[in-house]
């Protein structure tokens, strides 16, 4: 069997997966064993599978890319299209007519909100008023632990795992 005769099988594993009724992983699991013990090749046969998962997950990020670019743009033009009935509702008001409408579909008026500007540095603040998040510096964990250190509640884990070219 050729490597691509085994993508091609990868590929229909795969879609399996994308199944709107979603897959059963048992079953799935058994598909896929038995189409790896149906290979002569098993690790060009891993190969074939990971690599199609690889392509399918590149796709996956590309279109969620996409439609997060579109989502932002939506949410744009519906803040604008807000602020445009925001502006109608403040003329209303300034001619003296009240800032609400009640229409069949919808109620319209105008709330005030209050937020909060910065203009200063978080660091300038009262410290009541500051959040402080701390994270461990894993790199600098992991050069020291290899030049020797010893660190309490850190160790290096090292695991072995396949690479293809």
């Amino acid at each position: 069997m050729t490597g691509h005769d085994l993508l091609k099988q990868a590929g229909a594993l795969v879609a399996l997966l994308e199944a709107p009724e979603g897959a059963d992983a048992d079953a799935l699991s058994a598909d896929l064993a038995a189409w790896i013990d149906g290979t002569d090749d098993k690790l060009t046969a891993y190969w074939a599978v990971v690599r199609r998962m690889d392509a399918e997950g590149d796709q996956l990020r590309a279109l969620e890319q996409t439609l997060a670019k579109r989502r932002r743009y939506l949410e744009a033009q519906a803040e604008r299209v807000k602020g445009m009935a925001s502006e109608l509702l403040v003329a209303r008001e300034a001619l003296g007519e009240e800032p609400k409408v009640k229409a069949p579909l919808f109620s319209a008026w105008l709330a005030e909100t209050v937020s909060v500007s910065i203009s200063v540095d978080p660091q300038a603040l009262p410290i009541e008023y500051q959040r402080v998040s701390i994270d461990a510096d894993k790199a600098a964990l992991k050069a020291a632990c290899q030049a020797g250190a010893r660190i309490d509640g850190v160790e290096l884990v090292s695991k072995r795992g396949v690479r293809w070219r």
